[in-house]
């Protein structure tokens, strides 16, 4: 049976950092692994002189293309965003009726603040730059959709990785059985699932 994965959370969340780890744990790391940063970054080493924003834009066309395929062909694959719209609502549905199982990973972060403070801190290292006002607005819709996607997905995984020192920790888990490990610990999260899971 074919799997959906969807790595999902705020930008600077640490999603790309977390997936190759995760992905050796689950024995799939052959998996088709569709990134937009990097589409984004092999673009620019063809196309140095474009506009940025022109670039981003052609990655996600690209991405969007690619889910559809691998949908079509019943293959199992993985996509990491931010999860800052409801774009993958369709692919989902169209998934679910292909016969995939959908699992979902998200990284979640607490404060809001700390998304575009740890964008500043890759950008230091080479990475791409986020404008603040349009990372805290990407870390709200991000959340309102995890509700949405939360409750609809096979399995689903959320980890807090707003720690600077440790490593991301397991705050709630449904694979259906519904287990709450850290309520509290993120608020962001507990209003999430308390919209997607009726009694939470």
């Amino acid at each position: 049976m074919p799997w959906m994965w969807i790595i999902a959370g705020p930008n600077g969340a640490g999603k790309s950092t977390f997936t190759g780890p995760f992905l050796e744990a689950l024995g799939q790391t052959n998996i088709l692994r569709l990134n937009a940063d990097e589409v984004t970054a092999e673009l620019r080493s063809g196309d140095p002189a474009s506009d940025q924003n022109a670039l981003n834009l052609r990655a996600a066309q690209i991405i969007d293309s690619m889910v559809v395929q691998y949908i079509d062909k019943r293959q199992s694959f993985l996509v990491e965003t931010v999860l800052s719209s409801g774009k993958y609502r369709d692919d989902l549905e169209a998934a679910k009726a292909a016969g995939f199982k959908i699992g979902m990973v998200y990284i979640s972060l607490y404060p809001p603040e700390l998304s575009p403070l740890r964008i500043h801190e890759r950008v230091l290292k080479g990475g791409h730059a986020v404008e603040t006002a349009t990372a805290i607005k990407r870390y709200h819709r991000s959340h309102q959709e995890l509700a949405w996607f939360g409750a609809c997905v096979d399995h689903l995984l959320i980890f807090d990785n707003s720690s600077n020192d440790g490593e991301p920790f397991l705050l709630f888990e449904a694979n259906p059985e519904i287990t709450f490990y850290r309520k509290g610990a993120n608020p962001e999260v507990d209003k999430a699932m308390q919209a997607a899971f009726s009694g939470l």
